[in-house]
């Protein structure tokens, strides 16, 4: 497998490209240059879980690549649609294997490194990974999908948080209500289960959608990360106090923390 172009010369042409989709709008530009920050973030995220992980230097290398691409084709769905919201619009993964082949952004890399960056890409947002995958695609899709999460949580508590108008693009349209939160959400994580971004309505929805991901963490790396972090008892510090809701911590914490 031969090295092609170093991660920082990818980083360079990955800016490039997303400023190429701002058009002095402050609102666009605002929502373009949140997501090309992001992926900027969770590839130090992923750089943190290979490292400490201790993952073979190549495995560490792609996953590297792939943290760095895998919203490719948030840019251009903002631009053609003006939401995030993949349900209006397109799949931004599958948006990204078009953006990542057809402008070249992956150009330079060796075949094998390219299927690899592709399949992360591919499945960094499925709901469910399919099970066995070859290695290294799997390592580096596990960990593509974690470092996500990780810096989704600040990005969205920043938007959440206060008594702030919501950002519809950002926070999916769902209204803002401090008491109210919807059945199907809550009794999916009951059932240890990721909610469904379909179901949400108000902006515990969010909230508790952004606590289920503790069961789609993979390393435990991210776990420790997350723990540490002190995002999840932000979120709880938001959402209502009652019954099913202190049960739902106490589960909650106790995944976050196994080894």
């Amino acid at each position: 497998m031969s090295n092609g172009p170093d991660v920082e010369a990818l980083i360079e042409r990955f800016l490039n490209y997303a400023a190429g989709f701002k058009n002095g709008d402050a609102d666009h530009d605002y929502h373009i240059r949140l997501k090309a920050e992001h992926s900027l973030r969770v590839l130090e995220l992923a750089r943190t879980i290979a490292r400490e992980e201790r993952l073979e230097s190549g495995t560490a290398r792609l996953l590297e690549i792939a943290a760095l691409f895998h919203d490719a084709g948030r840019f251009e769905q903002f631009a053609r649609h003006h939401t995030f919201n993949d349900r209006q619009s397109c799949n931004h993964a599958r948006m990204g294997i078009t953006v990542l082949l057809r402008d070249g952004l992956l150009g330079g890399l060796d075949p094998a490194t390219r299927r690899v960056v592709l399949g992360a890409v591919f499945l960094h947002n499925v709901r469910a990974l399919p099970p066995r995958l070859p290695e290294p695609l799997g390592a580096v899709t596990r960990g593509v999908r974690d470092a996500d999460k990780l810096d989704i949580y600040p990005v969205m508590l920043s938007h959440l948080d206060g008594d702030k108008p919501l950002d519809p693009v950002v926070c999916l349209g769902v209204a803002r209500d401090p008491e109210r939160y919807s059945e199907a959400i809550i009794g999916q994580l009951e059932r240890g289960r990721l909610a469904n971004y379909a179901d949400m309505r108000f902006s515990n929805d969010f909230r508790l959608l952004l606590l289920g991901w503790v069961f789609d963490l993979n390393y435990a790396t991210a776990r420790r990360i997350l723990d540490q972090s002190g995002h999840l008892s932000r979120i709880f510090g938001e959402l209502p106090r009652d019954g099913r809701m202190l049960a739902l911590k106490r589960r909650i914490e106790e995944q976050v923390r196994r080894p």
